[in-house]
């Protein structure tokens, strides 16, 4: 057997609050499962990292080296860098392996910086010989405003797990009456002020707006809930836990999910496996994760998102269970199981 040795760049972990961050750690955790005999592993991981989590794989510490001087950094037959921006670069002896998870800088920011990403980006598509996309939106995306010169772009959706919380209680924030649920980073693709409005239609419901709200955006949001009178159904409680999220998710009506700009999309998998109804734009994405078992928002005015509320989950209250059993099953196609072994499919026969 030849034994391949990879590098995996692990450094988003310094965060293991973000997005990345969890990816990453994830991402080893998935790698450990698997145990594959013929890969030698290095994992390239920031200060502080979690000995526990290697296992037995080897560490490099990261390094100004590894940033500046990548000429200098040994070779290894596979370096694969699990984010579009990686801070730490391979030497050219070793064959690099690129994951995108999206351009949202595309929608997000002013014209003259996107290109400054966009150029950026390009670099480092034009250094990889591997290259991976989480979603076909995303894949579609890079084939439209990136040389690929002839390199395919792999799909693999992320994985995802929704850790069970048996004993979490109900959070501080949540009363006896039904809630909606909304959550993620507050930004204005996330198109949560949309919601606000929405909610004078129904007034025996809240809505929870988890996540961090501490941006100009989540300004506009608090202050569009205050200028309604709905300081009392419309509540921001900011980031919350994994046990207040399980228990959100396992109590709720539905998820309520607008986002304009999704790479992925994991509050709506991560509320699918709860079985939790989810209402989803038909932007970017969702379609991809939410499939035939989701419900999508056609219009984003107030009385019209009511209606399709009310409407849906109407038709689905009669068998609730078995639509949560649709839902769990459509979930279960992003396992971190069958992602990790998409990848190690590539390691093996393109490294």
């Amino acid at each position: 057997m030849c034994m391949k040795h990879l590098l995996i760049d692990l450094y988003k972990t310094r965060d293991l609050y973000s997005g990345l961050g969890q990816f990453s750690l994830n991402f080893v955790r998935a790698l450990r499962a698997a145990a594959p005999a013929d890969l030698h592993v290095t994992l390239l991981v920031p200060p502080g990292f979690p000995p526990a989590e290697a296992g037995p794989f080897d560490v490099l510490q990261a390094s100004w080296q590894h940033r500046y001087v990548p000429a200098w950094t040994r070779r290894f037959d596979g370096w694969h860098s699990l984010h579009q921006f990686p801070s730490h670069r391979p030497s050219g002896k070793s064959r690099a392996m690129l994951t995108v998870h999206d351009l949202h800088f595309l929608l997000e920011k002013t014209p003259a910086k996107a290109a400054k990403y966009l150029a950026r980006l390009q670099r480092n598509v034009d250094r990889a010989a591997v290259i991976t996309a989480i979603s076909e939106y995303t894949k579609g995306l890079m084939e439209e405003h990136l040389h690929l010169r002839g390199k395919p772009v792999h799909t693999i959706h992320n994985g995802v797990e929704l850790t069970d919380y048996p004993e979490a209680t109900r959070p501080s924030f949540v009363d006896d009456r039904n809630y909606f649920l909304a959550l993620g980073v507050f930004k204005p693709m996330k198109n949560f002020h949309t919601l606000v409005p929405m909610m004078q239609h129904f007034p025996d419901h809240r809505l929870i707006l988890a996540g961090n709200h501490a941006t100009d955006y989540g300004a506009q949001v608090r202050r569009e809930v205050e200028a309604l009178g709905l300081s009392d159904r419309v509540v921001l409680p900011g980031t919350v836990s994994d046990s207040e999220k399980y228990w959100l998710y396992t109590h709720g009506e539905a998820l309520l999910f607008p986002s304009l700009a999704e790479g992925f999309g994991l509050p709506a998998i991560e509320a699918m496996k709860a079985g939790l109804p989810v209402f989803l734009s038909r932007a970017t994405s969702l379609p991809e994760i939410g499939g035939d078992v989701a419900f999508y928002f056609e219009a984003w005015e107030p009385e019209a998102m009511a209606a399709l509320i009310r409407e849906k989950l109407s038709s689905v209250r009669h068998d609730r269970a078995a639509y949560a059993q649709r839902l769990r099953a459509r979930a279960d196609r992003f396992g971190w199981e069958a992602c990790l072994h998409q990848y190690l499919d590539l390691y093996r026969t393109e490294l």
